[in-house]
């Protein structure tokens, strides 16, 4: 520590030091501490590196940052795909440490800015910055769910960090901090090696020196270097952070389909995608905040997708139907005059969703928008509530909904290329539907269509059965249940057109499309119709003669494996559904 007397003509000065703050043998005590602490971190990126992980530092006098990361292969393509994520990139974690820049010296946390999680192309971590990387649709919520990790753990790491580096510091006794940075600067050596040589030398600089200019052992003092560099597994009480950190943010990427990503709160089941719950103040946040999906990466990477769930709650907003769920959105815009005014779509004028719908543009100059860097600019530009309402219709969705490029994933003979895989089960129910597959001699296939906009809810909702209720879009004539065609002709019928409502009229599809879904059914009960037992109705079965149908009370045993949509009024007469060849290799 270093203080200025200036004289009296502010152009002479001596310099002296403050010996209140050197210790008896001339260290600086504060300086030794953070020699400890860079020691500490240098240890804890060693070992991260040994895992297999990415790091890097970037220290100065106002902030030491630390970056570590992991290739987002780790995970399965089914989590990449639901969270928007790519799986040749990388997730990177900056760690930022200030007053004192000592690594472990305060916690980081959101509120100071001092946690960021975001991705990028980049594995070498040494020279990674900010303007490397991008954010991703789960970033603010990791950000959120690391910073109160380690505001709950920091006690404990704290003192782990503190036992480390009592051992380490009974360690540097026997070389001197100042001695070590003085032979790595002289000899260009490693940090291991300079302090062997002071080990050897018993902390005598010039001993150490004569040393290191011997090449043949300063050979064998790298060789020792090497060795006693190898990772080492910590102790008991050893503590790594950026260990910590690292498996607590894979973690909550492994999880994030089981917890609202705004409140935290655990979903009643596990879902397809990470989400929202259903409390208000959440569904606020996350369509009017910008927090969750980012909009533009899925439009790039989903264009068929984001194009059909525009057109589906087009077709529900125009329908007259029960429109659920509703978009949550709202926005302030100011008028003409000056005057500030906050907006919303009207519950009873359901309408107005499918007339700002209509003024969108195409996916195809969206994208051009997005590569422009001006998406969310141009869409406001058009109406207020354009930008945030397509946000939600896109995070909202619950469905793995994948369009198949590929032909040989396509299912044969339903006379349309533009199939989906429609995964709307959760994994709780999937694995209970499998192991319904297991108990009741397999299962087979069987078609379902319904208007283009019941398709708004039926992917954020799941097939239900709503016989009964006000939800019923059919009447029940042959009884309660999920109707099911035995061939694709009678599916298509009841998707309709005209009736069911208008799609969207920039839709890559026609703004008047049938979709038709192909189910997996447990083949459940005795399949001789006199004998049916209820909760799967096959045609003519006791309880209904005359039905052609089947009916599905039992909303567990049916799910949903493919979307087809039917742009062309086209006859699918003479399409059974057992016929099918349902690729095996079709996953998403």
């Amino acid at each position: 520590f270093f203080f200025v007397a200036m004289s009296s003509d502010e152009e002479d000065y001596v310099e002296y030091e403050d010996e209140e703050y050197v210790d008896s043998d001339g260290e600086h005590p504060q300086h030794e501490a953070a020699d400890i602490s860079n020691v500490l971190l240098e240890d804890d990126m060693l070992e991260v590196k040994s895992r297999g992980y990415f790091v890097g530092l970037d220290s100065n006098r106002i902030e030491c940052s630390v970056w570590v990361g992991f290739p987002l292969s780790f995970f399965t393509k089914d989590l990449l795909f639901a969270c928007g994520l790519d799986h040749a990139k990388s997730v990177a974690v900056k760690l930022v440490f200030t007053d004192p820049p000592v690594y472990g010296s305060r916690c980081p946390t959101v509120k100071d800015k001092h946690i960021f999680i975001r991705q990028t192309t980049k594995r070498d971590f040494s020279t990674l910055g900010l303007s490397d990387c991008e954010p991703f649709g789960l970033w603010w919520t990791l950000e959120q769910r690391l910073s109160e990790y380690l505001q709950q753990e920091w006690k404990e790491i704290s003192l782990g960090q503190q036992r480390t580096m009592e051992r380490l510091r009974e360690r540097e006794k026997l070389a001197s901090s100042k001695n070590i940075k003085h032979l790595m600067e002289i000899h260009a050596v490693s940090r291991e090696v300079a302090k062997l040589a002071l080990v050897h030398s018993n902390n005598h600089l010039d001993c150490a020196t004569d040393l290191l200019f011997d090449e043949k052992k300063k050979l064998e003092l790298q060789k020792e270097g090497k060795n006693s560099a190898a990772p080492q597994v910590r102790s008991v009480d050893g503590i790594n952070m950026l260990l910590k950190c690292l498996h607590c943010v894979q973690k909550r990427i492994e999880d994030c389909t089981r917890f609202c990503i705004v409140c935290d709160k655990p979903h009643p089941l596990q879902l397809l995608k990470p989400t929202v719950c259903s409390e208000d103040l959440c569904n606020f946040q996350f369509t009017n905040m910008g927090l969750g999906i980012n909009i533009e990466n899925e439009i790039v990477k989903s264009p068929q997708a984001c194009d059909l769930l525009i057109s589906m709650t087009t077709g529900a907003s125009f329908s007259g139907r029960h429109f659920e769920p509703f978009p949550t959105v709202e926005a302030v815009f100011t008028t003409p005059s000056g005057e500030s005014r906050k907006i919303s779509f009207d519950r009873n004028k359901p309408r107005e969703v499918g007339e700002v719908l209509q003024k969108c543009p195409s996916i195809s100059k969206m994208i051009d928008m997005i590569k422009r860097g001006c998406l969310r600019e141009e869409l406001e530009a058009v109406h207020p509530l354009l930008y945030k309402l397509l946000r939600w219709i896109v995070g909202t969705n619950r469905c793995h909904l994948h369009y198949l490029t590929d032909s040989s994933m396509r299912v044969e003979g339903v006379h349309t290329e533009h199939q989906f895989i429609l995964r709307s089960t959760p994994p709780e129910k999937e694995r209970a539907f499998k192991q319904l597959k297991q108990e009741h001699r397999g299962t087979f296939y069987a078609f379902h269509g319904s208007g283009l906009g019941n398709w708004h809810s039926i992917l954020r909702l799941g097939l239900k059965n709503f016989s009964g209720t006000e939800k019923q879009s059919h009447g029940a004539v042959y009884g309660p249940g999920i109707y099911m065609a035995v061939d694709g002709a009678t599916a298509l019928f009841y998707a309709g057109y005209g009736h069911v409502g208008t799609g969207w009229q920039h839709s890559q599809f026609g703004a008047s499309v049938k979709c038709s879904a192909l189910c997996e059914i447990v083949n459940y009960g005795p399949e001789d119709g006199k004998h049916c037992t209820g909760q799967l109705h096959r045609p003519k079965c006791k309880h209904s003669t005359s039905s052609p149908h089947y009916r599905v009370e039992m909303e567990e045993l049916v799910v949903t494996r493919y979307l087809f949509i039917y742009a062309n009024k086209i006859n699918n007469t003479g399409v059974l559904a057992k016929d099918l060849k349902i690729p095996k290799n079709a996953t998403v």
